[in-house]
């Protein structure tokens, strides 16, 4: 038998990489990104990159009399160590002689569901948890009007981050499905807005028009317009300071571009071009995609292992190992059988994927409204890697081209 190595159970208590078993005849081949084995950096490492900002003067500048601060993290649906970035982002402060108390954490849920200590200690660490208030951000209340943006999005923004002089952001720099990439002032809209501003942002003004196209050139760019309107949210939040963090295969810091929240997001997304470049392949009888860094949003998987399948039809292995089960979306989600968000979104296979199978070791039977009606026919929900085996051995015999991605949410 060969088989495949893979990292799993993201933000549990030991994310690993698991072997799983595939038949030595069949004709396996990994594609992972090209930064894949770029070495994590060290504390002084990133301690050197916010100290040397982009486009911004050094943050213990920045923070110099203001008198109360927020610091914004993304959740547990991306990978960034906000344990790791945000002691560096307090010696900065401590720097500038802003106190403990004059400081707060808030996590940029969006239209995510709300976390509890459990999960919030493992994005900040004990240390934090202890010494600084952690609140989750609530999109249905206690927002702020601020106007609308050029593209006509209403701005409303969390009212305890405005009220806060000093708002820096940690997150990632990662592709994403309608941004092209993460970060920049995404982690104000939809990361602090209101649900009626993500609604508008996502549900009207960018609400793709007419039969689906390929993106253009400025779609992986800061050209973007999901971007771009993103960024006059951060800017007429007044965000102050950005992170953004490029990880590896494991998760890993390997890069931080830090300063302000264009500029430094520019340069980002220029590095991660690269880094996350996967090449091209579509004549696949088998696909399995992994979902590490945003597991408990595999559905982002899904693109890469519908279109990696070969149009004379094949099989789509959807890899959704999250111990939180599949992450509640008030916007995209569902709320109930016959009810959801008010963009309500499902995965539908496109029809030469004849067979798609949902992995997860963590079943949830709410996971078969992630698929529209008359798609379930042909998806398949296991929870144990031999029953994956014996099925695609039932549906592909003994000679099979296989494309394995190792992490299929963290790729181009």
């Amino acid at each position: 038998m060969g088989s495949v190595r893979l990292m799993q159970y993201a933000w549990s208590n030991e994310p690993r990489e698991v072997e799983y078993f595939l038949p030595d005849c069949w004709d396996v081949t990994v594609y992972d990104i090209s930064g894949a084995q770029q070495p994590a950096l060290n504390v002084e490492q990133v301690r050197q990159a916010i100290a040397s900002p982009i486009g911004s003067p050094p943050l213990h500048e920045l923070a110099e009399g203001r008198r109360k601060v927020c610091i914004l993290f993304d959740d547990l649906a991306r990978g960034t160590p906000t344990w790791q970035i945000a002691p560096v982002v307090l010696a900065e402060l401590k720097a500038a002689r802003i106190p403990d108390d004059a400081i707060e954490f808030i996590c940029a849920t969006g239209a995510h569901q709300s976390w509890d200590r459990a999960a919030l200690v493992k994005k900040v660490g004990e240390d934090i948890m202890a010494r600084f208030p952690v609140f989750n951000h609530v999109p249905f209340f206690n927002c702020t009007y601020l106007g609308q943006t050029s593209f006509g999005t209403k701005v409303e923004v969390n009212s305890e981050v405005m009220s806060c002089d000093l708002k820096i952001a940690i997150g990632d720099i990662s592709p994403h499905v309608s941004y092209g990439f993460s970060g920049g002032g995404k982690m104000i809209m939809p990361g602090v807005a209101s649900y009626d501003s993500i609604v508008e942002h996502h549900g009207v003004v960018h609400r793709p028009k007419g039969p689906p196209a390929p993106p253009g050139p400025e779609f992986r760019s800061a050209a973007n317009p999901n971007l771009r309107d993103a960024l006059e949210f951060a800017r007429m939040a007044r965000l102050d300071f950005s992170v953004h963090c490029m990880l590896n295969h494991r998760a890993e810091v390997v890069a931080v571009f830090a300063g302000d929240v264009e500029a430094s997001q520019k340069a980002a997304i220029e590095a991660a071009k690269q880094h996350f470049y996967v090449p091209p392949t579509e004549d696949n009888d088998i696909t399995i995609a992994n979902a590490f860094c945003k597991a408990n949003e595999a559905n982002i998987a899904s693109g890469v292992a519908f279109n990696s399948v070969t149009r004379r039809g094949g099989t789509a292995v959807l890899f959704a190992n999250s111990h939180f089960g599949q992450i509640g979306h008030y916007l995209f989600g569902n709320w109930g059988k016959s009810f959801g968000g008010k963009v309500l979104s499902k995965m539908s296979p496109p029809p030469w994927v004849n067979h798609c199978l949902f992995y997860s070791e963590f079943p949830e039977a709410r996971n078969r409204d992630r698929f529209a009606d008359n798609d379930l026919p042909r998806v398949f929900f296991p929870s144990q890697w031999a029953e994956v085996i014996g099925r695609l051995m039932e549906w592909h015999g003994t000679k099979a081209k296989v494309a394995v991605f190792p992490d299929a949410t963290n790729q181009l």
